[in-house]
């Protein structure tokens, strides 16, 4: 790593970030990927938001609205937050930058979205109860602490529980891949 980066101090000295009019549309694609995954992330929370606004006076105890002014706070701020850093990834000039100023930029970007991402790993249990909660107030007009809830239910919620992080993982890895691939088509045509 220190080579690459000696390297590209030297390369910012002499001429700007070279890149092939074909490796540009291969880059614009490579992060096509991190932009149409958070717009459709976006699009479901919002909608997630919607209906939970829509429905919010059934919530009538104040853990019930508790819950929903968290899952509502946090589906409003997280993907719109997301998307904005993906959307600086997308629009780095390559053209215009040097390689170093590319790298930082791309690496700025990808330390935001793993900010984001450790945020997000570490809400999403409390988020994932509290729209259990929510929805089983909306759905049964019950409450579910009140209600007497059989086994074969506390299992399905605990496999729903483990896929949501297994989903969660399995994103972080891809979005992690997709970032090496970037990062790659960069330091190879450089």
């Amino acid at each position: 790593m220190k080579n690459v980066w000696s390297n590209m101090e030297e390369r910012t000295k002499i001429t700007p970030f070279q890149i092939s009019e074909s490796s540009l549309l291969e880059f614009n694609k490579k992060t096509n990927v991190f932009k149409i995954g958070e717009v459709i992330g976006l699009v479901i929370a919002y909608a997630l938001v919607g209906f939970v606004l829509y429905k919010f006076n059934n919530l009538d105890d104040w853990y019930l609205r508790l819950c929903g002014c968290v899952l509502v706070i946090y589906l409003l701020i997280m993907p719109i937050y997301t998307l904005f850093e993906t959307w600086k990834m997308k629009h780095i000039d390559i053209v215009k930058s040097n390689c170093k100023n590319v790298l930082e930029q791309i690496y700025t970007a990808k330390n935001n979205l793993k900010k984001a991402e450790k945020i997000s790993f570490i809400a999403s249990p409390f988020l994932f109860l509290a729209s259990i909660v929510i929805l089983t107030k909306f759905f049964t007009d019950k409450n579910i602490f009140t209600l007497n809830i059989q086994l074969p239910i506390v299992f399905l919620i605990g496999v729903a529980f483990l896929g949501a992080i297994v989903f969660n993982i399995w994103a972080f890895k891809k979005r992690d891949k997709e970032f090496k691939s970037v990062k790659q088509l960069l330091e190879d045509k450089n």
